[in-house]
């Protein structure tokens, strides 16, 4: 028995002690558990402001990116306005240059032919006065004959008077003038009165050319008084080529040059 109560004893007393150890082990242990607490919340605390740091700078970047590319979108909308613009007036520009191209063209065209008209006149012109030197060459050439013709003629009377003059007055049945008897002088004649004898110069060589008119029949012509389009008839019925071109002088030459019928 009193075994059994000093058992009991020593185990409560036993019991005590480990009550007190255990006791003893969890505040240390609770201890320990709290400094770990308070070292993670420190931690967490440091990492929740990390992250807060974080998203306030990253939401700098992001204005700062935002107010750096607004305006530089802005002046690209308005470089782009300007493009626009200018590319509209460069369009206007060359379809004003293109009308203005147009109408120097049109310009060109016209002075082609206000110059082909002005050569054929001048043509004409030409043809005209070659017409007028061809016509007065051939009345200075008619003046001339007709002198030379007058000249001779008047040689003939004068030569024809003094003939009669120097007639001798012995021979057949001579009159008081001198003529022979039978020869009616011109004194004579007029004393007569008979009409006079008509003493008419003769005409002077016609510069006329046997020539094919366009009908077929032939006539003999002058042709440095014809016109440079009757001359080109008559070549054109000669069957000449290439007359179209000549002067008259030449289509005189050449008209000349063909062989009579």
């Amino acid at each position: 028995m009193p075994k059994d109560d000093k058992t009991p004893k020593n185990s409560d007393a036993g019991k005590g002690s480990a009550k007190g150890a255990t006791k003893k082990g969890s505040a240390k242990g609770s201890a320990k558990g709290g400094s770990k607490a308070a070292e993670a919340e420190t931690r967490a605390r440091e990492a929740l402001r990390a992250a807060k740091a974080a998203v306030a700078e990253a939401r700098a970047r992001s204005a700062a990116l935002t107010t750096v590319t607004r305006p530089g979108l802005d002046d690209l909308a308005q470089q782009l306005v300007v493009v626009k613009g200018e590319i509209k007036a460069a369009t206007r520009r060359a379809e004003k240059a293109d009308a203005q191209r147009a109408e120097l063209e049109e310009r060109r065209a016209a002075a082609r032919k206000a110059r082909a008209r002005a050569e054929k006149k001048a043509a004409k012109a030409d043809a005209a006065r070659e017409e007028v030197a061809a016509a007065e060459k051939a009345a200075a050439k008619a003046a001339r004959r007709a002198e030379k013709a007058a000249a001779k003629a008047s040689r003939s009377t004068a030569a024809t008077a003094q003939g009669a003059s120097s007639t001798p007055t012995s021979g057949p049945a001579a009159d008081a003038t001198g003529a022979p008897a039978g020869t009616a002088t011109p004194a004579a004649a007029a004393a007569a009165g008979s009409a006079p004898v008509d003493y008419a110069l003769p005409l002077p060589p016609s510069d006329e050319t046997t020539v094919t008119r366009e009908d077929g029949s032939e006539a003999r012509e002058d042709l440095h008084a014809q016109t440079l389009v009757h001359l080109r008839g008559l070549a054109r019925a000669a069957g000449l080529t290439g007359y179209s071109r000549l002067t008259k002088t030449a289509l005189v030459a050449k008209l000349q040059e063909l062989p009579v019928r």
